[in-house]
């Protein structure tokens, strides 16, 4: 017969033990009835030992008879073992567990391992650059290649170290590859014993072409041998003659007197040989230029330091198209100007009309 029992405590009759029951008793707590234990129910009835939670814990043991729990890890963490091998823990997944041991990552990064069980990443290079190894052969680096250095047409591609690149942008026209402080440089055209190109003019409808010192052309100082070239000289008018003078003043007044030349051409149509030694109004005298179809003339003037103290000296040769015959005259000559008067400018100047061509100052130190 069941029977109840009323009462707001139960305690032992005596120590501190309260048992309810005996071994083979059940003991039921009806649905809906409110059970509290307020230390826990212990491992050994089957409990935690623990009174509360956060979702995502975790129950691990920390003896024979204790539960303890780990609070939830991070996203994307795993649980693995502690270094100690004592308890888990959650940890970015190492690469002996299959992860790569990192956290985060940029669109183009490389993984590589650092060590047997480590890996690590390698940032993404620039445009163009290339993977290789770095100079202790330890890691992978990013380096820049050919392709990447080159942004501009004309760029050179150079060595400024040891297994190192650098380009050098391309330089100015008319200037030559040199070397400054042992790496390659662009640098205008100097003294070494080779023509260095000093200035060209190109005559159009011209009736004179002047190179003077202090402009950029004749330099008295530098150079001490000169050659002035000049291709497809094209007159406007029909024979007439081509002459050059010298100016002791940069080209406010030229000379017309003092010059004593000596010329000898050959006319290629019969072969014959002409010479004359005259006493001149200029240093170059090319005589019947046309102006008919095809007719042209080119030569080279070399003259000889132009600051000197003595008489200056000048040689020349020249071809000259004729369309009467059709002939070519080659011209053959030596010239002077008696004066000790530096040649502070030269000008090439036309009889009759204009003329057309290309004139190219040379200088030699």
């Amino acid at each position: 017969m069941a029977s109840e029992v009323k009462a707001d405590k139960l305690s032992p009759s005596g120590g501190t033990a309260l048992q309810i029951g005996d071994a083979s008793d059940t003991i039921t707590i009806p649905t809906g009835a409110t059970f509290t234990i307020t230390d826990g129910l212990g491992v050994a009835g089957g409990g935690t030992g623990l009174t509360s939670f956060t979702a995502g814990d975790v129950f691990y043991a920390t003896g024979t008879t204790t539960l303890a729990k780990l609070a939830k890890g991070s996203a994307e963490e795993v649980l693995s073992m502690n270094s100690g091998a004592t308890a888990p823990e959650w940890t970015t997944a190492a690469a002996t567990a299959g992860g790569t041991g990192q956290t985060g990552f940029t669109a183009g990064d490389l993984l590589y391992a650092n060590s047997t069980t480590t890996l690590t990443k390698l940032g993404k290079g620039t445009a163009r650059q290339g993977l290789q190894t770095n100079s202790g052969a330890t890691a992978p680096e990013w380096v820049n290649s050919p392709q990447s250095l080159m942004t501009a047409a004309g760029d050179i591609i150079y060595a400024s170290g040891a297994n190192t690149l650098a380009k050098l942008a391309k330089g100015s026209d008319d200037e030559v590859l040199t070397l400054a402080s042992g790496v390659p440089s662009w640098a205008a055209a100097a003294g070494g014993g080779a023509w260095n190109l000093l200035s060209t003019q190109t005559a159009s409808g011209a009736s004179d072409i002047d190179f003077v010192h202090g402009s950029g052309d004749i330099d008295l100082t530098t150079y001490k041998m000169y050659k002035i070239t000049a291709v497809d000289i094209d007159s406007s008018d029909d024979d007439v003659d081509l002459s050059i003078l010298y100016s002791d003043d940069t080209g406010v007044s030229y000379e017309t007197t003092n010059y004593e030349n000596m010329i000898a051409y050959l006319i290629y149509a019969n072969s014959n040989w002409s010479s004359a030694k005259n006493s001149v109004a200029d240093a170059l005298h090319l005589e019947t230029l046309g102006n008919g179809a095809g007719e042209t003339c080119s030569f080279e003037f070399t003259f000889s330091n132009p600051a000197g103290a003595l008489w200056k000296a000048a040689w020349y040769t020249a071809v000259l198209v004729s369309a009467d015959g059709p002939l070519t005259r080659q011209f053959y000559a030596t010239s002077m100007w008696k004066s000790t008067a530096d040649v502070d400018a030269i000008r090439f100047t036309i009889s009759a009309g204009t003329f057309d061509g290309i004139f190219k100052l040379y200088g030699i130190s």
